[in-house]
């Protein structure tokens, strides 16, 4: 008796969430770690992010808008060389932007996608996918034919299932070889797409369908929610059956419309109905029924009644939002952009805005830091070996590699608040007028230049003067 006393008084005392009741039973598999839980989950949930990315426009709203606030037009890269004494070599800066701007137009391997464009792929992939992959081929004895003249230097795409996930074997973990700390030194890469040779999830991954290809050659942005992580897991992930959801209700409305388009009616018999035989020698009855036709062979106690369920529902519209505010809540994009309704006062905008640039510039600044920063140097540092452009002698490498990384322009919402607010942050100090060029995406070659001459004070900007308003 005393057992089961205090038994039942350390399970009070049990925290409630904890416990496993029919309503809430115990998550299973929660204790695996993020490598063991990618093994089975990645795959599926990066076919699902595709699947939805061509067939859901919810999807896809939000896929374009994630692009759109991390990437822009494209992360515009400015050289911005420093001396010993921490000033930047002007003439250097302008040398290396020349040649960047040369290079850009043709960065890829199949010389068809602007720097700006591969961006914009990768950002979608990285997103969609969980991951995505760049190969650096860099050198004229790489066996890529680079052109006389040009940057000895390309970067290869690679998708996710370019780098098998299933492919543990010599010492590989989901496609990649790491050192005792944990530190990938080798990825293994199909030589040609799986997907035309018919090899996903197949199994019959050899090693002979790969190529080993070095740490250094290769960028891995990916995103994890635990760490250490391998792989990469869809930002879809959470909100993978909620778009299914969406989009399977849209369809089933959409069902429901094509339905209705072809009206279906029954004759219903009141109590006045006399039972008239009226059918024909086969002992069906015909009514003939015409676009704005006459009936006139019903019987004494008939009428027809339209067949089919109510339509529209009044409370179709507010549901889909409130399911399309939950899918950006947990996308991480702005709702307003997604749903494309722009209601709300300046400060529920200004707010909703203020939330979505800070999402978006840590996923700037880590598509930045993981691949940006990484081909810019590696096409400097060929610059620099093939003396196309001239290391000065007093210079450290690392110096010359420094450059300042623009990624979009942050919005407005009220253009002359913003302005007014931007002047007086460079008036009181607070910013300088580079760092709200910057901001406002405006040209390169307004970068560094001085402000113009006479500048009107903050307090006079305005778009209509208090005389002229008079």
């Amino acid at each position: 008796m005393g057992k089961k006393r205090k038994k039942g008084k350390v399970k009070s005392r049990a925290y409630e969430a904890a416990m496993s009741v029919p309503s809430r039973r115990h998550v299973i598999g929660a204790n695996l770690s993020q490598d063991a839980a990618m093994e089975r989950a990645q795959g599926r949930m990066r076919d699902w992010g595709r699947y939805l990315d061509e067939n859901s426009p919810i999807a896809i709203a939000c896929l374009d808008e994630w692009v759109t606030s991390t990437i822009g037009q494209g992360i515009v890269t400015i050289p911005k060389p420093l001396r010993e004494d921490g000033s930047v070599d002007e003439v250097l800066g302008a040398a290396l932007i020349r040649r960047w701007r040369k290079w850009i137009r043709k960065a890829d391997v199949t010389g068809e996608l602007h720097w700006h464009e591969a961006q914009r792929i990768m950002a979608r992939s990285w997103a969609r996918d969980g991951e995505h992959f760049i190969q650096h081929v860099g050198g004229r004895d790489r066996g890529y034919p680079f052109a006389p003249g040009d940057t000895p230097y390309r970067i290869e795409m690679l998708e996710s299932e370019m780098c098998p996930r299933d492919f543990n074997d010599r010492g590989y973990r989901q496609g990649i070889l790491h050192d005792d700390w944990n530190r990938p030194t080798v990825y293994a890469i199909y030589k040609r797409h799986p997907g035309d040779m018919g090899m996903i999830g197949s199994g019959l991954v050899t090693f002979d369908d790969l190529k080993p290809v070095p740490a250094e050659s290769i960028s891995h942005i990916k995103v994890a929610k635990r760490w250490p992580a391998t792989r990469g897991v869809s930002q879809l992930h959470g909100v993978i059956s909620t778009l299914y959801d969406v989009k399977d209700l849209l369809d089933s409305e959409r069902q429901k419309n094509r339905i209705l388009a072809s009206w279906s009616a029954a004759i219903e018999k009141g109590p006045d109905y006399e039972g008239v035989d009226d059918t024909d020698d086969s002992g069906d009855r015909y009514i003939g029924v015409e676009g704005g036709g006459i009936i006139d062979s019903l019987q004494k106690g008939e009428r027809i009644v339209g067949v089919g369920p109510d339509y529209p529902s009044g409370n179709m519209p507010d549901h889909i939002a409130d399911e399309i505010r939950r899918i950006s809540a947990g996308f991480g994009v702005r709702y307003s952009t997604v749903a494309r309704r722009y209601d709300g006062s300046y400060s529920a905008q200004r707010q909703e805005l203020v939330e979505s640039v800070g999402h978006a510039e840590i996923r700037t600044d880590k598509f930045v830091q993981t691949d940006v920063r990484r081909v810019y140097e590696s096409w400097a540092l060929m610059e620099f070996m093939q003396g196309e452009v001239a290391l000065p002698p007093n210079m450290r490498i690392e110096d010359a590699f420094n450059a300042e990384y623009r990624g979009p322009a942050v919005p407005w919402i009220d253009q002359l608040k913003e302005a007014q607010a931007d002047a007086l942050l460079v008036e009181k100090g607070f910013a300088t007028l580079d760092q709200i060029r910057i901001k406002r995406g405006a040209p390169e070659e307004l970068i560094g230049q001085p402000a113009p001459a006479q500048p009107r004070p903050p307090a006079q900007l305005s778009l209509i003067e208090d005389e002229e308003a008079a």
